[in-house]
C-alpha cells in the first residue's frame, strides 16, 4: 500500500506535464481535421503534368513580385492550411503532380505528401531562416528535414509559396493557402 501512495503523485506530475507539453505546441481543432484530408498520387503518364504551364508560372511571378519581406511576416502568414497546387519536374517532366497537404501551426508542420518516390505523413517543427541568395531571401527550415515537397520552398507571399529547382534538374512545388 505504501508503494502506490507513494507512485500516484509521481504518476500524476508526469500526466500533467505531458498534457501541458500536448497544448502548447499543437493547437487541436487544426491536428483533428489532419485525417480528413484523403491524399492520393495517381500517376498519369499522358497528362504532361511535370510541366510547369502557365498557370502556374503566373501565380509563381505574381507571388514573387509581392513576396513578403520578413521572417516574422512569413511565419505569421505560414499558420494555416496549405494545398499543393502546382508541380513541375527537371529536365525530363515524367512524374504527375504529387498529392501534398501542409498544416502549419506555430511551432509544428503536420506534413501529408505522396508522389511516385514518397508516401509519408511526419510532424516536424520548423523555422524560416535567412538565406543570402540572388534568388530568394528566405527558406523554410524543417527539423527533421522532410523529403520531396517542402525542402525546396522560398518564395513566400500572402495566399501562394514555392521553391523551383527545375533550372538545376531539380522540382517545382507551389502551394496555396486553403484555411
Amino acid at each position: 500500500m505504501m508503494s502506490l501512495r507513494f507512485s500516484f503523485p509521481y504518476i500524476l506530475v508526469l500526466c500533467i506535464f505531458f498534457a501541458s507539453c500536448h497544448d502548447d505546441i499543437i493547437d487541436d481543432s487544426m491536428i483533428d481535421n489532419f485525417g480528413e484530408h484523403d491524399c492520393q498520387f495517381e500517376q498519369n503518364d499522358g497528362d504532361e503534368d511535370g510541366l510547369i504551364d502557365e498557370e502556374e508560372r503566373g501565380l509563381m511571378e505574381e507571388c514573387t513580385s509581392q513576396s513578403l519581406k520578413s521572417i516574422s511576416s512569413i511565419e505569421d502568414n505560414l499558420i494555416g492550411e496549405w494545398e499543393l497546387i502546382g508541380h513541375g519536374e527537371g529536365w525530363v517532366p515524367t512524374v504527375s503532380q504529387p498529392c501534398g497537404y501542409l498544416i502549419f501551426t506555430k511551432d509544428v508542420l503536420q506534413y501529408t505528401f505522396r508522389s511516385a518516390y514518397t508516401d509519408t505523413v511526419m510532424s516536424v517543427s520548423w523555422e524560416i531562416e535567412e538565406i543570402n541568395s540572388p534568388n530568394f531571401n528566405f527558406s523554410l527550415k524543417t527539423n527533421p528535414q522532410t523529403s520531396e515537397g517542402v525542402s525546396v520552398l522560398n518564395i513566400f507571399c500572402e495566399d501562394y509559396m514555392f521553391g523551383n529547382a527545375t533550372p538545376v534538374d531539380g522540382n517545382m512545388y507551389l502551394y496555396k493557402k486553403v484555411k
